[in-house]
C-alpha cells in the first residue's frame, strides 16, 4: 500500500433516510483497501447509532477472544441519527472496541466539532480493521477518501497534531476541517490512551487511544458540506427551546457558570467526593480546588461543543506567576478529583497542569489520577519503593505525579509499567484491594459509601467503574425529580436499570447525556426529538426498550468473555470498611443485596447472565 495514494473511490450513491446519512466507510489497514456500504436500516432502527449499533457490528463482526491490541480487533467511530442536528447537544460522536484496559466492549464518546465535520462528510460509521505497516492518517473531504503518511506526526502532542494536520491538508479551509487523533499516549500503547477531537475533547475512558495507536492510525482528519435530511424541522426547533429552559433552571444557571468544577462543593458537602485512594469523602482543601479557584486563577471563558446546551467547558491558562505552565481545555471535576482529593494535593495550579498533559498527550485523567493514587498507597505501605519509581511518590507531592505522568505518557522507565494501569499495578505488587476501580478501570468521582446506588452502577457499567452509563447522583444527592436517601439500598437497583437502559438510548442518539440529567422528563424529550428527526412515533416504552436492548447486548458481549456475578464487584474498602466521619458515617455498599435484586429486575439469572427469556423478550434471540 502506498499511504499518500487516493482509495480510487466513486461518490457515493446511498440514499440518505431521516436522521441517518445512510453510508458505512470500512478501512482495511494492513491493505489500505476503503470501501463503502449502504446502512442497514432494520439494524439502524434496533439498535440506533453510535453505542448501539457500534457494539452490535463490533458483536456479530469481531472475534471476540482476539487480543485487543492486535490487528484482529476492530475501532468503530460512529454517529447516531441525531448527531449534528443541531438540537440538545447533539454534537456528539462514539468509538467502540474491546478495551485493552478491562478485556470488555467499551463505548467512548466525545463532543468538540469534529463530530459535525464527520456527520456532514457523509458517513454514520468508519470502521477500522488490521494494521498499517507505518503511521497513516485517514483523510476525508466528503467523497474523497485517503490513507496518507502520518510519519511526520508521531511523536507529537494532540494539540501539535491537530494544528499541523490542518495546515497540511486543508490549508484554505482550516476552519471548516476538524480531527480526531492520538498523542504519545496512544502510540506507545498507554492502557487508558484516549482519542481527542480537536485536539482537547478526549474519547477518554478504556483505552480507545492505544488501540488507535496499535493499529498505527495517527488521525482521522475531516471535512463535510453535506447537509442532514429531518423529517420535522419545526419539532426539532422545539428541542432548543428545552435547551433555553434548562438554562434558566437554578441547577442549569450555576452550572453554566461554574461548568462541571461546581462539583466540588456538591459533593464535598455530603462527604460523597473521594479522597486519598477513597479512604474518604471529604477534603479539607477542597475550597482550593473549586471552580471558585479555578475563576481566581485560571478561567479564560466559558467553553461550549457544537449544539451545546450548556457549555460545561472551560479554556484556562495558568498564570505568570505560577511556577507551571501551559494553557488549554479544563480540568473538570472528574480530573480535579483524581489529581486533587484523591492524591489530597491542593495547588489548582498543579492539577491544571497535570490535566494539560494528559489532555496534549491523549491520556484518561481519570484511570491516570487512579492509578498514581494505587502507587501512592503502595509506596506507603512499602511495597514499591523509591528505587523502582526512580524517585519518591507520597501524597501531595503534586512535582513526582507531574513527572511521572510524562514517563507515562512516553512510556519511559517505570512509567512504561504504570501505563499498564491500576489494577495491574496493585496485582502485581500483592495489594489487589488498592485499587479503586471495578472490571480493571478506575472509579470516577462520586463516593459510592456516601451514595450506595452509584456503587452498584460502578459494578454493573458494561466497562467497570464508568458514571456516565446511569450515574445516579441526580436522584441520591440532588433529589430531582425527588429525594431519595442515598446511603440506602431501597430503590436503588430499579433506579440503576432505569438510569443504565435510558442512558443506553440517549447515548445511541449520538447525544450527550448532561441534559438528560436536567429535566425530569428526560426520556419523553428525547423520544419526541428522536421521532422528529427520523418520522417515526415511537412509545416512551419502546424507546427504554430499544436501550434495554442496548444494554443487554453489552452484557452479552462480556457473558461470551466469561464476565459474570463475579466482575461485578467493588472494592473490600467500599463493602467492608465504614465510611469515615460526616454524612454517612458507618457505611458500607450493601453490594450483594443489591446485585440480588438487580438481576432479578434485568431478567437475568442469579450468576448475573441474561436468560433466553429476556433475550427473546428483547429480540436478541
Amino acid at each position: 500500500m502506498n499511504p499518500s495514494t487516493s482509495s480510487g473511490l466513486a461518490p457515493s450513491t446511498s440514499s440518505a433516510v431521516y436522521g441517518w446519512m445512510g453510508t458505512i466507510l470500512r478501512v482495511n489497514l494492513t491493505t489500505g483497501e476503503i470501501k463503502r456500504e449502504a446502512l442497514n436500516p432494520e439494524l439502524a432502527r434496533m439498535y440506533i447509532g453510535a453505542r448501539g449499533l457500534g457494539t452490535k457490528i463490533l458483536y456479530d463482526e469481531l472475534d471476540i477472544h482476539c487480543d485487543p491490541l492486535s490487528p484482529e480487533n476492530m475501532l468503530i467511530f460512529i454517529n447516531g441519527p441525531l448527531s449534528m442536528t443541531l438540537g440538545l447537544s447533539s454534537g456528539r460522536n462514539t468509538v467502540i472496541t474491546k478495551s485493552p484496559l478491562t478485556g470488555t466492549v467499551c463505548s467512548s464518546n466525545a463532543g468538540g466539532y469534529f463530530p459535525a465535520a464527520f456527520k456532514t462528510a457523509g458517513y454514520d460509521a468508519i470502521i477500522f480493521t488490521g494494521k498499517a505497516a507505518s503511521p497513516v492518517y485517514l483523510s476525508i473531504n466528503d467523497d474523497k477518501v485517503q490513507l496518507k503518511d502520518a510519519t511526520p506526526y508521531w511523536g507529537l502532542s494532540c494539540v501539535e497534531t491537530d494544528h499541523a494536520l490542518k495546515q497540511t491538508v486543508n490549508p484554505r479551509q482550516r476552519s471548516e476541517t476538524k480531527t480526531s487523533c492520538i498523542g504519545p499516549a496512544g502510540e506507545n500503547l498507554v492502557r487508558f490512551a484516549g482519542i481527542a477531537n480537536d485536539g482537547h475533547r478526549l474519547a477518554a475512558r478504556s483505552g480507545v487511544g492505544a488501540v488507535m495507536g496499535s493499529k498505527n492510525l495517527k488521525a482521522i482528519v475531516m471535512r463535510g458540506t453535506q447537509g442532514i435530511k429531518i423529517a420535522e424541522p419545526e419539532e426539532v426547533l422545539r428541542s432548543n427551546v428545552i435547551a433555553d429552559h434548562i438554562k434558566t433552571m437554578d441547577l442549569g444557571l450555576v452550572f453554566e457558570e461554574f461548568g462541571t468544577p461546581l462539583f466540588v462543593d456538591v459533593l464535598g458537602a455530603v462527604n460523597a467526593m473521594p479522597t486519598q485512594n477513597f479512604r474518604a469523602g471529604f477534603f479539607e482543601d477542597g475550597d482550593l480546588i473549586s471552580g471558585a479557584a479555578m475563576y481566581d486563577r485560571t478561567i479564560i471563558r466559558k467553553k461550549g461543543c457544537v449544539a451545546c446546551a450548556l457549555n460545561c467547558a472551560r479554556n484556562t491558562r495558568l498564570p505568570s506567576d505560577s511556577k507551571y505552565k501551559g494553557h488549554g481545555d479544563g480540568p473538570e471535576y472528574e480530573s480535579l478529583y483524581s489529581f486533587g482529593s484523591n492524591l489530597l494535593i491542593n495547588d489548582i495550579d498543579a492539577v491544571t497542569k497535570m490535566n494539560y498533559i494528559c489532555n496534549e498527550m491523549g491520556m484518561d485523567t481519570i484511570d491516570a489520577g487512579v492509578t498514581l493514587s494505587a502507587l501512592m498507597e503502595l509506596y506507603e505501605m512499602g511495597l514499591i519503593t523509591e528505587k523502582e519509581i526512580g524517585f519518591p511518590l507520597e501524597w501531595r507531592d503534586a512535582d513526582a505525579s507531574i513527572r511521572l505522568l510524562e514517563m507515562i505518557a512516553h512510556a519511559e522507565g517505570f512509567g512504561k509499567e504504570a501505563g499498564r494501569g491500576g489494577r495491574y499495578l496493585a496485582e502485581k505488587y500483592g495489594a489487589p484491594q488498592v485499587f479503586m476501580g471495578s472490571k480493571g478501570q478506575g472509579f470516577s468521582a462520586y463516593h459510592p459509601r456516601a451514595m450506595v446506588g452509584q456503587g452498584l452502577l460502578f459494578a454493573t457499567s458494561p466497562e467497570g467503574g464508568n458514571h456516565t452509563t446511569g450515574n445516579t447522583i441526580q436522584r441520591e444527592i440532588n433529589g430531582i425529580p425527588e429525594p431519595m436517601d442515598p446511603l440506602t439500598p431501597e430503590g436503588k437497583p430499579a433506579l440503576v436499570k432505569k438510569n443504565q437502559d435510558e442512558t443506553a438510548f440517549i447515548e445511541s442518539l449520538g447525544l450527550c447525556v448532561f441534559p438528560y440529567m436536567f429535566l425530569e422528563n428526560g426520556l419523553e424529550v428525547f423520544t419526541d426529538f428522536y421521532n422528529a428527526v427520523i418520522g417515526e412515533k415511537y412509545t416512551l416504552e419502546e424507546t427504554y426498550r430499544m436501550g434495554e436492548r442496548i444494554f443487554n447486548l453489552e452484557r452479552m458481549f462480556n457473558a461470551r468473555l466469561g464476565f459474570s456475578r463475579k466482575d461485578d464487584y467493588l472494592p473490600p474498602r467500599l463493602t467492608e470498611e465504614p465510611h469515615p466521619e460526616g454524612h454517612g458515617e458507618g457505611n458500607v455498599v450493601p453490594l450483594q443485596l443489591m446485585l440480588d435484586e438487580y438481576y432479578a429486575l434485568r431478567g437475568w439469572s442469579a450468576d448475573g447472565i441474561p436468560t433466553p427469556e429476556k433475550l427473546k423478550e428483547l429480540g436478541l434471540a
